[in-house]
């Protein structure tokens, strides 16, 4: 079939394939990026608003709703767009009767976002909203775990470099009670540019500890309160 020119279709229906082709971009993108899921949350009104439970509504909407919405938008656009050019074999009392809000309802109805196909992106929703979720807590505990973290630091009484790092964190992980996630973190890569020998200082180590305690997603957010905690 010819590709349909802006001059061959009406404003909606032109619209309406636009929509369709930006959509299959962003949800259909296997590397489903973190500026897709910021770009969201930036879209919600008031995002710090908190529900009941004092869990924040955009990361209970991202974390819910959004990673099973989006593929329905997805399929929605397809669905209208095959509508819109029905051949001669298709019903079209079928293209009459179409329902844009009943599909969508449907849609939701059938896929649960834990199994199937949506199961992908609905993982790295969580992800990303365990990161964003983390990064909140931080902000008003962050002196009080890197005071626990220090203390261990300045006890080894060792200067630390690449040659030993790893052997520190892993001893570290074992303090703070961190079942083994922290020394899964590429210590070895985010000091890449350090000579073997090279000294680490505390004010390094706090800055690399602070991002690899966001990235380990198995760092979840009751874990990271007792890091919060006196």
């Amino acid at each position: 079939m010819k590709q349909p020119t802006q001059e061959d279709l009406s404003n909606a229906e032109y619209c309406q394939l636009l929509f369709q082709s930006e959509l299959s971009n962003l949800v259909s993108n296997k590397e489903l990026s973190s500026q897709i899921f910021y770009n969201l949350l930036e879209g919600i009104k008031e995002p710090r608003a908190k529900l009941a439970n004092g869990e924040y509504m955009d990361l209970y909407l991202c974390e819910n709703l959004f990673s099973t919405l989006l593929p329905g938008l997805e399929s929605l656009a397809k669905t209208s767009e095959k509508l819109i050019y029905f051949s001669a074999k298709e019903d079209e009392n079928e293209v009459n009767r179409f329902n844009p809000c009943n599909f969508l309802a449907e849609f939701l109805m059938r896929n649960n976002p834990k199994y199937g196909k949506n199961k992908e992106t609905h993982e790295k929703f969580l992800r990303y909203t365990r990161k964003e979720r983390k990064t909140r807590m931080i902000k008003t505990g962050e002196e009080i775990m890197f005071k626990k973290v220090t203390q261990i630091f300045n006890s080894k009484n060792t200067k630390f470099n690449k040659l030993n790092i790893e052997t520190f964190v892993k001893s570290l992980d074992e303090e703070l009670g961190l079942k083994n996630s922290l020394i899964t973190w590429e210590w070895l890569e985010y000091f890449r540019v350090y000579k073997d020998n090279q000294t680490i200082s505390l004010e390094e180590f706090l800055k690399a500890f602070r991002k690899a305690v966001l990235d380990i997603h198995e760092i979840d957010e009751k874990t990271l309160k007792q890091l919060l905690s006196e």
